[in-house]
């Protein structure tokens, strides 16, 4: 290849390159380091709308108006203070690059930039060369990150007050090293000897060490399942099984010889630095949970009772006194149908008593046979008067037990009992389709003003506690619905439909 060749190659090869540079750049400026003149030698099509010169006879007498027209309100006085040329002057004789982001406003937009500038000869003067890039995408990115970062360390930080705020001591240990890093007195009447607590300082305290003298000192119940989960070898083993925590509940003598119920939790994580195997443990007094624990009982004990009287008291009126009384009068004209009747009333008052004990839901078959027999007992006080008619399709559903009673004790005892002489006909029917089970209740009574019922329910004449207890066991229990239609004179529908998926 001839000379010429070469010179033309390496030409192209320079051009190339500058071409490559200029690209990352929105701008270049080559100003003269002594006579501030300057000239841009390349700006990218965003930049050229900011129609700053692009070249001129002084490079900092021209920034302040740039500075004004172009610099977003905030960054003025920095951008002022770091690029003036003392500025510029003085760190570049220190190193060999200078450079600090700022934001510049571009389609009304402060975007961040970053000025890098360095100082070099160019045709045997000395010029700073300036390049202003656009690095928003990648700044905010990286604030992004920042901003993450700071949160999840206050979390840990947080956390980490909520879980020592109610501890009654701590240790920091390095399992692998056996070697108690920290270490905080206890808070119960209980002291550990003078020299565990130098030894913890200089970090030479042994943990397996500090471990048999408490077990042998300090722990006065389940001392073996105490030992066996604070031993290190066990504690790296539950590390290396993938397990991050392990407790043990125990009996602590304090100094006063009572016995206090405490807990130890270790946390076990890994040194990223040094590959160690690490513990925080944390001892808890359970004195007051437990405390705690056994008001609950009390109270659920107590809530229990409160069901119990509040369903006796309420049975009593409407059909305790009813049922027995009349099952009293047929006892001696005809035993067998006595017999009948009062198995039917344990079936209903068993299903009563084992919904307050449980009120999760319950396979239809056991809702439907508590119905039937109260429907037993009350067609032998209304008789021929009440029929019942029973159209079953789908059993293969679960439902809430004492759901679907009460809408037919409520069908016999305000629809068709109010028709007198007259009786009426009660239908419960059940049926599948699109995803969901519907169970219908309907009579033809003498049915209702439904606008009329729900305004003397808002002013408090009639009471609606039964139905709205329904409506909100099943929605809340079991994502279904309750709805109802009456017509006076022509009976009232009561429909639930739930959904056979989720509930």
């Amino acid at each position: 290849m001839s000379g010429n060749s070469n010179k033309k190659h390496k030409a192209l090869s320079h051009e190339a390159i500058v071409k490559a540079l200029f690209e990352n750049y929105e701008c270049i400026y080559a100003v003269d380091a002594e006579t501030s003149s300057f000239q841009c030698f390349h700006e990218s099509d965003s930049y050229s709308l900011l129609r700053i010169e692009d070249h001129g006879d002084d490079f900092f007498d021209s920034l302040e108006g740039n500075i004004i027209k172009t610099i977003y309100i905030e960054d003025r006085e920095f951008v002022r203070n770091m690029l003036s040329k003392e500025a510029l002057s003085a760190a570049l004789s220190k190193e060999k690059f200078y450079s600090f982001v700022y934001r510049l406003m571009i389609d009304g937009r402060p975007l961040y930039h970053k000025l890098r500038a360095t100082m070099d000869l160019v045709e045997g003067r000395p010029h700073f060369l300036i390049g202003i890039r656009n690095v928003d995408a990648a700044f905010r990115q990286d604030k992004a990150l920042a901003e993450k970062l700071s949160s999840m360390h206050s979390k840990e930080i947080n956390h980490l007050e909520a879980i020592l705020a109610s501890a009654e001591g701590y240790l920091e240990v390095n399992l692998s090293k056996d070697i108690i890093l920290e270490f905080s007195p206890y808070k119960l009447p209980a002291v550990l000897p003078a020299s565990f607590h130098i030894a913890a300082q200089n970090g030479t305290l042994p943990y397996s060490d500090f471990m048999k003298w408490h077990v042998s000192h300090m722990v006065a119940g389940k001392k073996e399942r105490f030992t066996r989960i604070s031993d290190r070898n066990y504690l790296i083993s539950c590390f290396e099984h993938g397990e991050k925590r392990a407790s043990a509940s125990f009996s602590m003598k304090m100094l006063n010889d009572q016995v206090q119920p405490c807990k130890i939790v270790f946390y076990l994580y890994q040194d990223a630095a040094s590959g160690d195997i690490l513990s925080f443990c944390v001892l808890y007094d359970l004195t007051e949970q437990q405390r705690k624990e056994k008001e609950l009982r009390d109270l659920e004990n107590e809530l229990q009772m409160i069901r119990l009287r509040n369903f006796t008291s309420q049975m009593q009126p409407h059909f305790l006194y009813n049922a027995l009384g009349s099952i009293q009068e047929i006892v001696l004209d005809d035993p067998e149908y006595a017999s009948e009747l009062i198995g039917d009333f344990t079936t209903h008052l068993r299903s009563c008593i084992r919904a307050m004990a449980n009120d999760g839901p319950i396979p239809f078959e056991q809702e439907l046979a508590n119905i039937k027999a109260y429907v037993n007992i009350e067609r032998m006080r209304f008789g021929d008067k009440l029929s019942v008619l029973y159209d079953i399709q789908t059993m293969d559903f679960l439902i809430l037990p004492l759901s679907v009673q009460p809408l037919v004790e409520n069908a016999i005892r305000h629809g068709i009992y109010e028709r007198g002489e007259q009786g009426g006909q009660v239908v419960i029917r059940t049926e599948e389709s699109d995803g969901t089970v519907r169970i219908t209740v309907e009579d033809n009574g003498v049915g209702f003003d439904v606008e009329r019922y729900q305004s003397d329910i808002s002013l408090g004449k009639q009471d609606s506690t039964g139905l709205k207890n329904i409506m909100f066991r099943l929605d809340k229990m079991m994502h279904a619905t309750v709805d109802f239609e009456s017509a006076i004179g022509t009976g009232t529908t009561v429909i639930i439909t739930i959904p056979k998926e989720g509930a």
